[in-house]
């Protein structure tokens, strides 16, 4: 369904969204003492399923994070160090092979004790790796790299790349390396019913997901890594951020997502209330449809970037909390990471040269959004309409009731909303994996490839000399950024939650929402 946007002042906006609605129904007031039964998190949408492999999102992110575990670990509380995890060792025994040994007395929310013949069908053709396998498409950004792994013994497993890869240990630790039940997948009546409650070794087990209601989640309690002292996890959807508000008031939520400065006295003004998180792991940009008549033309998609004044969204909306990046690059990326490369500039005068040298003549550009996926989403999108209408740019805003209508339009794309998020701290996990080859910028949606970006991919996914690999990247980020953008980058996003202060659990700079034993203390 498309709706018309009617385009209120910012005032009005802000009124309308901090109005006191009704609470949401949350099936009784939660009760999250410490060591209570039961943590609620409402939120403002739900994934459509909950295997890795199938939907990459940030509402998959923080809910799966608690259903499954990956051989190695990024551990957030240290640094982001790279630790053991269903794996205890790891080594490469040749430049394109790593062995790993597997944790014993591992078992998955069935029962069944973790083999290493679960780890090699994870990454196996009936999963994965067959271009058939129902999670092949959307694992290849994460996974194209690896050629096979087999069980070399039962504990012990070989990972076999196409060609050296310097980030094989960081894509086990990363999303799609979710380990999976063998048993389970087999035994599972169809693809479809596993995927809405697929069985993992995670802290938490899968006891009922209605997609757009609620995701309720049951402890593990032989969770190798210690029983979790939250007894029940429920993600419930609660679309507005004033209802999700009301619900924090009224107890009937422990913690609610995606909450905006602009709010942030009104849970400091709830008893036992605080707030929580901040910038995270994660560039929210925008991406142009190249396809498009008019976006074909790249003086256009120069000026659509030249024209915004990110600082003023910034501070107008964020209050200053968030921060724009040097380009698509995060400092998490260490030895890559050029502090020096230029932020996206704001230059209105060059972006109305660029519109008349192109010949536009007023032909709407669409953009389509959800109106509540990312903080502020609906207020950005506004701002940006009138940035871009003062440089001469018409564009047709329309909001969206679900993603599909917003990746796959019948009529066409244009331009649209997005986060790139971090997973593995250096660029190839974020650049090349979105918009390089085998990502779904190029391979999925097709709305962009260039094809000297698609050479310099291949370096920086597969070169072990960091000299090389940061040349590689700083041509990318000029390809991206200038030459022929594949969209623009508008600041680091940010995760704010509002919280009761009594539930002891604390966020990453990442999506994923942990709530192991570890991390509620």
């Amino acid at each position: 369904m498309t709706n018309a946007l009617v385009r209120p002042s910012r005032r009005s906006v802000l009124q309308a969204s901090g109005a006191v609605l009704a609470a949401a129904s949350l099936g009784g007031a939660a009760s999250a003492q410490a060591g209570g039964r039961r943590v609620t998190v409402a939120m403002p949408v739900s994934p459509r399923v909950l295997e890795p492999v199938r939907e990459v999102s940030n509402v998959l992110f923080r809910t799966a994070y608690n259903i499954f575990d990956t051989l190695i670990t990024v551990d957030y509380r240290d640094g982001a160090k790279l630790k053991p995890g269903l794996a205890t060792a790891w080594r490469r025994t040749e430049p394109r092979v790593l062995e790993l040994d597997l944790r014993e007395g591992v078992r998955f929310h069935n029962g069944d004790l973790f083999t290493a013949d679960d780890v090699a069908f994870t990454f196996g053709a009936e999963r994965v790796a067959d271009p058939k396998a129902p999670g092949h498409a959307l694992s290849r950004p994460f996974l194209g790299t690896i050629e096979r792994v087999e069980a070399i013994g039962p504990r012990q497993v070989r990972v076999v790349t196409r060609a050296p890869d310097p980030l094989v240990e960081q894509r086990l630790a990363g999303w799609a390396g979710q380990i999976v039940s063998k048993r389970a997948f087999l035994a599972a009546p169809s693809f479809e019913a596993w995927e809405k409650a697929p069985v993992g070794t995670g802290p938490f087990a899968v006891a009922e997901f209605k997609v757009d209601q609620h995701l309720l989640l049951k402890a593990h309690d032989a969770y190798w890594g210690g029983a979790p002292t939250v007894r029940e996890l429920v993600f419930r959807v609660v679309p507005e951020l004033a209802s999700r508000l009301n619900a924090l008031a009224t107890g009937e939520a422990d913690i609610i997502t995606e909450l905006s400065p602009d709010h942030f006295r009104s849970v400091e003004a709830m008893a036992g209330c605080e707030i929580a998180g901040g910038p995270i792991q994660n560039i929210r940009v925008l991406a142009y449809d190249k396809n498009h008549p008019v976006l074909a033309d790249v003086r256009i998609r120069q000026a659509l970037g030249l024209a915004i004044d990110r600082k003023a969204i910034v501070d107008a909306l964020y209050g200053g909390r968030t921060t724009i990046p040097p380009g698509h690059q995060n400092p998490a990326y260490g030895a890559l990471y050029m502090p020096d490369y230029p932020a996206p500039g704001f230059d209105p005068d060059k972006a109305r040269a660029l519109v008349k040298a192109a010949g536009y003549t007023g032909q709407p550009i669409p953009y389509r959004i959800l109106p509540n996926y990312y903080t502020l989403q609906l207020q950005t999108a506004q701002i940006l309409v009138e940035m871009w209408r003062a440089v001469g740019l018409t564009i047709d805003l329309q909001v969206r009731e679900n993603v599909g209508a917003v990746i796959n339009p019948p009529e066409g794309r244009g331009i649209r909303d997005w986060s790139n998020t971090i997973f593995w701290n250096d660029p190839a996990g974020v650049l090349v994996r979105l918009f390089g080859p085998n990502g779904p910028t190029q391979r999925v949606y097709k709305e962009w490839s260039n094809a000297e970006f698609n050479e310099k991919a291949a370096v920086l996914a597969s070169s072990l000399d960091t000299t090389e690999r940061k040349a590689a990247f700083r041509r990318m980020l000029e390809i991206f950024d200038t030459e022929d953008p594949a969209g623009t980058v508008l600041h680091d996003l940010t995760m704010f939650y509002g919280k009761r202060k009594d539930v002891p659990w604390h966020p990453y700079p990442i999506e994923y929402m942990d709530f192991r034993a570890a991390n509620m203390g």
